[in-house]
């Protein structure tokens, strides 16, 4: 395994209270750094968060983007998959972290002519931890999720949607049937007090934007493509 399949993309702004967990669990991996890459985009942050990502900066794997101004998470996120030089994508969110193992399966798995690769994942609370099984579409989340580059390519990246990461499912989705997934619980999902989408309010409009975008059958059609309904 010469060549690197896997580049981890991190998009932060002002989660300087979680980055060192989540880039200290991005680089504390049980594979060799020479078979990842690491790309964070700091979305001009006024936090501490430069200081925290400077403590990494000399990694050899590593390559951090500081916006010249704050352009928000879709712009960012398309930008590191521009930057990004290897086959497959999975985003890490800056107040989550991952598990030791995380990339050693999904390398394992990228090698297997699957296109979308996803892992189980468990939410992070302040007094418990809870296991998410996916077992239907909206259990699926931004993160943790293996992308083909010349796939995302093809479909234009990530849009302007509240659920941007669902409208990106979709939209890739159509392009292939090579899915598979990880029954491991390799992310952790961090739920806390400034986590817009555990707004009631945030969910109702997320939804009724993407049920504008999406007609019901359009949605129904990939049930036979992959087993997440």
């Amino acid at each position: 395994m010469s060549k690197k399949k896997i580049t981890i993309i991190i998009c932060s702004y002002n989660n300087s209270k979680y980055l060192k967990k989540c880039l200290k669990s991005v680089f504390n991996q049980s594979t060799s750094s020479k078979y990842y890459d690491v790309i964070l985009i700091d979305d001009k942050s006024t936090d501490e968060s430069l200081k925290i990502i400077n403590y990494f900066k000399n990694k050899k794997n590593f390559r951090i983007i500081k916006n010249k101004k704050n352009i928000g998470l879709v712009k960012s996120c398309n930008i590191a998959i521009k930057k990004s030089k290897t086959d497959f994508i999975i985003r890490v969110d800056s107040d989550d972290y991952i598990s030791k193992h995380f990339v050693k399966f999904f390398l394992k798995f990228s090698y297997k002519k699957y296109d979308f690769i996803y892992s189980n994942y468990k939410i992070i609370k302040k007094n418990s931890i809870e296991n998410i099984k996916i077992d239907k579409f909206k259990k699926l989340i931004s993160c943790s999720v293996a992308l083909k580059k010349n796939i995302l390519n093809q479909i234009g990246g990530y849009r302007n949607f509240l659920w941007e990461e669902y409208d990106l499912y979709l939209r890739y989705l159509k392009k292939t049937n090579k899915i598979y997934k990880i029954n491991n619980y390799l992310y952790y999902y961090r739920h806390h007090k400034n986590n817009m989408t555990k707004l009631k309010s945030w969910k109702i409009k997320a939804w009724k934007e993407f049920n504008k975008a999406y007609k019901k059958r359009s949605i129904d059609s990939l049930k036979s493509k992959i087993n997440l309904y």
